[in-house]
């Protein structure tokens, strides 16, 4: 074969291979097109995906919801009388008036009220003798202990003792919290863990601050 005629076959085969390909790839666009054209059954209600003011409702409910639960894990301030949420106004003077800030305002979301509360996870009370915070309320929605016949209670101290240093040492390395327990008995030692005795402890969170463990090595659990 002559070497004109060679490129002449070798061209033919290549234009003929892509136009092949070509009136295939033709026909793949026509049945596209085709099935975007055919209608489709339109999905069911339960199938309806929220529009996106749906979806900022459902979103602001969460964050309520998560808001309400937090409020849940908080105390209320010392002396707070049983009808302490319709008797505060929410003026702050407790707030004020503690002399190691340990009240904070809490909005709750659902009235957007405004009322003090203190976590004792976080800063301890330090169980003033005095008690400015009490004596400060003007609409009696925190009331003497000696009035009340009741004693503090925030809540009850719990150990956690994989985070103790004595539980990591396998001595009796600290006892920070039974020093700084301002109530006498409640924290002993059961070899050398601490104990916390519930029927006398405030749940100040005093044991908790001076705690040199990280994560803490206690916690109070509150009350219900």
């Amino acid at each position: 074969m002559k070497r004109k005629d060679l490129f002449r076959e070798g061209f033919k085969s290549v234009f003929q291979f892509t136009f092949t390909k070509a009136d295939e790839l033709t026909e793949a666009i026509k049945e596209v097109w085709e099935d975007e054209k055919t209608p489709k059954p339109k999905p069911s209600h339960k199938s309806k995906r929220p529009s996106d003011k749906e979806k900022s409702v459902n979103k602001q409910t969460t964050v309520r919801k998560r808001k309400t639960r937090m409020f849940q894990t908080l105390s209320q301030p010392p002396g707070a009388s049983p009808d302490f949420y319709s008797l505060c106004t929410g003026c702050n003077e407790c707030i004020f008036s503690c002399p190691y800030a340990v009240l904070f305002p809490v909005t709750i979301p659902e009235s957007g009220k405004i009322f003090p509360h203190l976590d004792p996870n976080a800063k301890a009370c330090h169980l003033c003798t005095d008690w400015p915070c009490i004596s400060v309320c003007p609409e009696q929605a925190l009331l003497p202990y000696e009035l009340s016949g009741e004693k503090p209670n925030f809540g009850k101290a719990k150990a956690i003792t994989e985070h103790c240093i004595n539980e990591k040492t396998g001595e009796s390395t600290c006892n920070v919290c039974f020093v700084t327990c301002p109530i006498e008995k409640t924290v002993k030692f059961k070899g050398n863990l601490p104990v916390f005795t519930s029927s006398s402890c405030t749940g100040c969170g005093l044991c908790v601050e001076s705690c040199p463990s990280f994560p803490k090595a206690i916690q109070i659990k509150f009350k219900k």
